[in-house]
């Protein structure tokens, strides 16, 4: 039954894929033509991010009020499953590795996507994305980034790393924040095995576990107010202070959101 439902799974999000992206291709001149082409693409991207959530069986559940773009968010990391998730409720772009942009079939999404690659170790680079970053919020655009730098199992919330956040200290720029967190049904493996991806696992073993869930509730809490800060480093304590907190009230009542196999 699991490798029927991972076959299916597969094949769906495959047809997906491929349909939203011819989509997107016949519409993009007309759109370019009417001066819409980013709108045209973040509407795309949400749509399909939408339909990803139906079909890998992810039932999101949001608290909070959702941010009126153009933002810039912030949020805990704890794998791939997140930009479906927060793609499928904000419209926007994302800040990614430099790795991913090479990455098969991801890497090609992720720049038709729009995103924003950046080499962390490279002081240069990162000055270089934080000035896209800029650019992009004046342009109309929603930007995420995952300020722990890489994803986790889920334990807590690593801390956060203020360099990409000094355009929006020195501009004085509110940032916003949310926490995200994974429950599997009862009986099923914990969300840090198959929901969340992290340390050595390999990718495609780990999209078949993912896909092999039933289903899985993925919880996404936006912060009531943003957080303004002129020092970057301040503002990242700030920002993963809030995350963090959120992040525990969640774990303290996972047993509420747990569903039946």
């Amino acid at each position: 039954m699991k490798a029927l439902r991972v076959l299916l799974r597969s094949g769906a999000l495959a047809a997906c894929t491929l349909g939203w992206t011819a989509v997107w291709l016949v519409g993009l001149p007309f759109a370019v033509w009417a001066g819409r082409g980013e709108r045209w693409r973040a509407r795309i991207f949400q749509s399909w991010a939408r339909v990803c959530t139906q079909v890998i069986g992810m039932r999101v559940e949001r608290e909070g009020p959702l941010p009126a773009g153009p933002v810039l968010l912030v949020s805990n990391h704890l794998g791939y499953v997140d930009i479906v998730l927060i793609a499928s409720q904000l419209r926007c772009v994302f800040v990614s590795k430099a790795e991913v942009g090479s990455w098969p079939v991801l890497g090609v999404l992720s720049r038709w996507m729009q995103t924003l690659f950046v080499d962390r170790g490279l002081r240069r680079d990162v000055l270089r994305v934080s000035e896209q970053v800029r650019e992009r919020l004046e342009r109309g655009q929603s930007v995420v980034l995952f300020p722990e730098g890489t994803s986790s199992g889920g334990s807590g919330v690593l801390r956060f790393h203020s360099a990409l956040l000094a355009s929006a200290a020195s501009g004085e720029r509110a940032v916003y924040h949310a926490t995200l967190r994974y429950f599997t049904p009862e009986g099923a493996p914990p969300p840090a095995e198959v929901i969340c991806w992290w340390g050595d696992m390999r990718f495609g073993s780990h999209v078949r576990r993912l896909l092999a869930v039933r289903s899985f509730r993925a919880r996404i809490a936006f912060g009531p107010e943003p957080i303004q800060d002129t020092d970057r480093k301040s503002l990242a304590r700030r920002l993963h202070a809030e995350v963090a907190s959120r992040f525990g009230s969640l774990r303290e009542s996972e047993e509420s959101y747990l569903i039946g196999a």
